[in-house]
């Protein structure tokens, strides 16, 4: 990411991760370590909200293998 972060963007992006993790709670779920670790680099700044998405399927896919979704 370029340029420093403000604590106003920092605060916005923990409440993402916060709302987001709340939601997967309510599911019955519970993020790994290693997801909870790449929520943290962004909350830092060190990831893009895209490139957190990128890290998290590639976490996903090693985890749990490929999803296959029907197009029904």
């Amino acid at each position: 990411m370029s340029g420093a972060m403000t604590d106003r963007e920092r605060a916005e992006r923990h409440a993402r991760i916060e709302r987001a993790t709340a939601s997967v709670r309510l599911e019955g779920l519970e993020p790994t370590d290693a997801a909870k670790s790449i929520f943290e680099r962004y909350v830092s700044g060190e990831l893009t909200i895209e490139q957190m998405g990128a890290e998290i399927r590639a976490l996903n896919a090693r985890e749990f293998g490929p999803v296959h979704v029907s197009r029904d």
